[in-house]
């Protein structure tokens, strides 16, 4: 899920459109624009519909201090309305890069949670049940020098991870009592550990948090297990190689009790979190690693096809001298992998590739001249200027941890000021199904169990005889079954002349 905040907004008036697509049923309504409204979100709550979260500037009298009145509004699967509810929530107005509070939108089940974190510790959840679209809000204190890094829902728990003091904690929250417990994870040196992720593992109702943390002369990989709202497991991985360290890391539950850990892996031992030059799986059986197995980046199928054709040559020459000297060449890539996916005896792992980018920006400094005069100086220094993604992986393995096949492809995305992941998944029967949004449109790819790349299409978000002119916010979801969900805020140009509307698109893949 995503946010987004747009200037120009609606009056409730929605078009129903019916568009087809070589495999797809897309059903569409377009909501007309209004300057005093904002579109926050919009989340599907699985086969109870979905929330559309809009903000009206003309609705915010009597609300308390620093909170702002949002509408949440439900429409059912077929994109009909059923009914809205307001409540108050407490945003997040600072520019990006620079907020003192952390804020988190997003659905579970049937409801829809928006959570809110003060920097003095102070906690606020406002949800809304999908089903009754009634509203409660819980608050309470985590204590001060709290900073927050995700939130996580799990049953009747929502849970928080971040740091207190400079070290890492694990807090719960009981949303049927309201009732806050707080686990305090111990570790050697507050300034030699990082979070890796935290992870909600819906199959079997738990939350992982991987921790790396310094032991001794080695970084090492902690998984700690929560089940309602208690922690229930820990384990402790150290490094298989001198060359082979963890990066990223994700777990999910097997039926049989282990796990499988997959991740990316680094040559270097840090505490970093993003360099990386491959990937890995691993199973644990009772505390204890079964094997683990590393892929090289190079080693995938088309993972180069984003450089162009020169610089693929030149990876692949030094490649093959490496390989001559018996030494592996590597490239350093930032990966965002997803967690482990079953199906028909594979362990499926998908991952995007991005990498930072900057601009020069002049700056201007104002110097003596040695006589009690002035004069000015210009000078230029590199400013992050958001994370490029290059392109995705898929690829599966064996029960016993060998990779059967692999591939990638291009990932059409706009650039984003931080990371998150673009692509929505669904496995089926016979397929791994892909949604993203694209430049103006949306993506559907579908692989099947051997790696290929079965189905490439486009789903448009306005019929042929209209014009898109911009664009944002566009966002896509897994909703439930066979249908994806996707929105955006469009401007375009028809018969009626130019309009800004929002656009909420139900896509049902195949029948």
């Amino acid at each position: 899920m995503k946010f987004a905040k747009f200037g120009c907004l609606m009056a409730l008036v929605t078009t129903p459109l019916i568009l087809q697509a070589e495999s797809l049923d897309v059903k569409r309504i377009e909501i007309e624009k209004e300057r005093s409204v904002d579109f926050m979100s919009c989340d599907g709550i699985g086969e109870n519909g979905l929330i559309l979260t809009t903000k009206e500037d003309n609705n915010q009298k009597g609300t308390k201090k620093g909170h702002e009145k949002w509408t949440f509004t439900k429409y059912d699967t077929l994109l009909n309305k059923v009914s809205s509810v307001d409540a108050e929530v407490n945003p997040d107005n600072s520019i990006i890069g620079s907020s003192y509070r952390y804020n988190k939108q997003f659905t579970k089940d049937n409801n829809l949670y928006y959570i809110s974190v003060e920097k003095n510790g102070e906690y606020e959840i406002v949800i809304v049940d999908g089903e009754t679209m009634k509203t409660s809000t819980l608050t309470g204190d985590f204590g001060k020098k709290s900073d927050i890094s995700f939130s996580r829902v799990m049953g009747d728990y929502v849970y928080f991870t971040g740091t207190q003091k400079d070290l890492p904690f694990v807090y719960t929250v009981n949303t049927k009592s309201g009732a806050g417990k707080m686990s305090n994870i111990s570790v050697a040196n507050k300034k030699r550990f990082s979070i890796m992720s935290f992870e909600s593992d819906d199959e079997q109702n738990e939350v992982h948090l991987f921790i790396k943390e310094k032991q001794e002369n080695v970084y090492v990989m902690k998984l700690y297990v929560f089940a309602d709202g208690a922690l229930t497991n820990e384990m402790t991985l150290a490094p298989d190689a001198e060359d082979k360290y963890t990066a990223t890391a994700f777990a999910s539950k097997m039926s049989d009790g282990s796990y499988v850990i997959s991740g990316t892996y680094s040559k270097k031992d840090g505490k970093g979190t993003q360099n990386s030059i491959g990937v890995f799986l691993k199973k644990v059986e009772n505390g204890k690693s079964v094997y683990s197995t590393y892929v090289n980046y190079l080693d995938l199928k088309n993972f180069t096809s984003y450089m162009t054709e020169r610089k693929q040559k030149r990876v692949e020459k030094k490649k093959e001298k490496k390989e001559e000297k018996g030494d592996e060449y590597t490239i350093n890539y930032n990966m965002l992998p997803y967690k482990i996916i079953e199906e028909n005896g594979k362990y499926m792992l998908v991952g995007e590739a991005y990498y930072p980018t900057y601009v020069m920006q002049p700056y201007t400094q104002v110097m003596s001249n040695g006589q009690g005069g002035t004069y000015t100086v210009t000078n230029y220094r590199m400013v992050f200027d958001g994370y490029f993604y290059t392109h995705y992986f898929v690829l599966a393995f064996d029960q016993q941890g060998q990779m059967v096949w692999s591939n990638s492809a291009p990932l059409e995305v706009l650039k984003s000021w931080y990371v998150h992941r673009h692509l929505s998944l669904n496995k089926k029967s016979d397929a791994l199904e892909i949604f993203y949004p694209s430049f103006g449109h949306m993506n559907h790819v579908s692989y099947n169990y051997n790696g290929e790349e079965t189905l490439k299409e486009e789903v448009k978000y306005v019929e042929d005889d209209v014009k898109l002119k911009r664009y944002a916010g566009l966002d896509t979801q897994f909703w439930y079954g066979n249908t994806f969900l996707s929105s955006g805020l469009l401007k375009i140009k028809d018969d009626d002349g130019k309009r800004k509307i929002y656009s909420i698109n139900r896509v049902k893949c195949g029948k």
